[in-house]
């Protein structure tokens, strides 16, 4: 009950935010450009190039690698997904939502909250890859609803991810060091961007008719996510474990959560701002941000009774 209270305790404020936000859009006091185009090109990119800087070399090279690959290899339970049970959302849009991973924006409360200040630098490397994913063949996939392949490929240089980790990456090589004061503003910064992203979800409610869900379509959807990625994170953690065995056991449990972790808010984000399918990205996000609020504490007791036990 502890990993339940501390998740739900330091989770709560951000949740607000979704029906501030359908109550922001439903009222038309707001405009949604005015926040997620701060979003996708101020914040965003502002806090990747601090994540960047703050990671360890040592833990980039594997965690960054293995969440890349989870987010790559989820788009084949989205095929599968897409061909078996005749789902008639377009295939890009069911892809990314496989393979986002709500890594920065749930995942710093929820490893604050399940290991404290020392699970932020693990979750770093672990965005990295998830971001690198997410931000460039993510976006073209999402664009891809909407473009052309070709104009989607043009439309992912629109986004500034890949000029903040270009910045991002430099200045690591070169060990430049940001000043002391962007420790605050990096803190500051992420309560922002976690409050603006549940915002941005509740803003793409508001056409929805919750009457005329089918909460069946969706439950199965989202259930088969959990599995897929439950059984490639088990596969890539591993393969790790056989071939390089650098990881300790706090970041392999990170890891482990990460498969239950819910769709990133960047979904809702890219879908709003190219104009497409947005309704249904902003339910699978919700949804799934409701089943991992369940999942995610289960999956941590349950790993805590494991490694207690000396079972894993």
């Amino acid at each position: 009950m502890g990993a339940f209270k501390a998740l739900y305790f330091n989770l709560l404020p951000y949740l607000c935010f979704i029906p501030v936000g359908y109550i922001l859009s439903k009222r038309n006091m707001v405009p949604k450009a005015y926040i997620n185009k701060p979003l996708l090109f101020v914040l965003l990119p502002i806090l990747v190039v601090d994540k960047v800087l703050e990671a360890s070399i040592s833990n980039i090279a594997i965690l960054a690698v293995i969440s890349f690959s989870l987010s790559f290899l989820m788009q084949l339970p989205a095929v599968m997904v897409k061909h078996k049970m005749d789902v008639p959302m377009n295939i890009n849009i069911l892809k990314s939502s496989y393979a986002y991973f709500n890594v920065a924006f749930f995942g710093i409360p929820v490893v604050t909250a399940l290991f404290g200040e020392e699970g932020i630098t693990i979750l770093i490397c672990i965005y990295i890859g998830s971001a690198l994913y997410g931000n460039i063949l993510g976006y073209i996939q999402v664009a891809k609803s909407r473009y052309s392949t070709r104009k989607a490929v043009k439309e992912v240089f629109k986004v500034p991810f890949i000029y903040a980790i270009s910045l991002g990456v430099i200045l690591k090589i070169f060990n430049v060091e940001l000043p002391e004061v962007m420790g605050s503003v990096s803190s500051v910064l992420g309560v922002v961007v976690s409050v603006a992203g549940m915002t941005i979800i509740g803003m793409s409610l508001t056409n929805i008719k919750f009457g005329t869900v089918s909460w069946g379509y969706y439950a199965r959807i989202l259930s088969i996510r959990v599995l897929a990625a439950v059984l490639i994170v088990v596969l890539l953690l591993s393969l790790e474990f056989w071939l390089v065995d650098g990881l300790c056991s706090e970041d392999r449990q990170v890891m482990a959560l990460i498969s239950l972790f819910p769709i990133a808010v960047n979904l809702a984000v890219f879908a709003s701002f190219l104009k497409s399918w947005e309704e249904e990205a902003a339910l699978l996000i919700l949804f799934s941000t409701g089943l991992s609020l369940i999942l995610v504490p289960s999956g941590a007791a349950l790993l805590q009774f494991l490694i207690g036990h000396e079972m894993i």
